[in-house]
């Protein structure tokens, strides 16, 4: 698939999970009482194999399959790491959140895409 066209469609699926998290955050701290670290786990929970399934079938056009999850998985915790990484940089050299959040946005998402492309979904990209 056309580079630009599948790197939209990672985004748009990044995008809608990212409503999910957010609404499932809410309605579990708002409504189930559950306190936030519990509630952006259960969301976060969710809104990967969401994820994970929107860009299995969608963005890469591939069988989800429980060792292909365990990848996408790995790269997602990654890159929630290098996003603490940059937001760390940040606040220790006393930078505004705000550029860090931009420089985030900037770098994460693509390398996650990369990564992804070139290593969970590899076999199916082949194709």
């Amino acid at each position: 698939m056309n580079l630009p066209v599948q790197f939209v469609k990672f985004g748009l699926v990044g995008v809608v999970n990212t409503l999910i998290h957010g609404l499932l955050l809410f309605v579990a701290v708002e409504t189930l009482q559950a306190g936030p670290l519990l509630g952006n786990l259960l969301a976060f929970l969710v809104a990967n194999v969401s994820s994970y399934l929107m860009n299995s079938y969608w963005t890469f056009k591939a069988l989800p399959t429980l060792s292909l999850y365990g990848k996408f998985l790995l790269g997602s915790l990654f890159a929630l790491c290098l996003t603490l990484i940059i937001a760390s940089l940040f606040e220790f050299c006393e930078l505004h959140y705000g550029l860090g959040f931009a420089c985030i946005v900037l770098t994460v998402p693509p390398l996650n895409y990369w990564m992804l492309k070139r290593w969970a979904f590899v076999e199916q990209v082949a194709n």
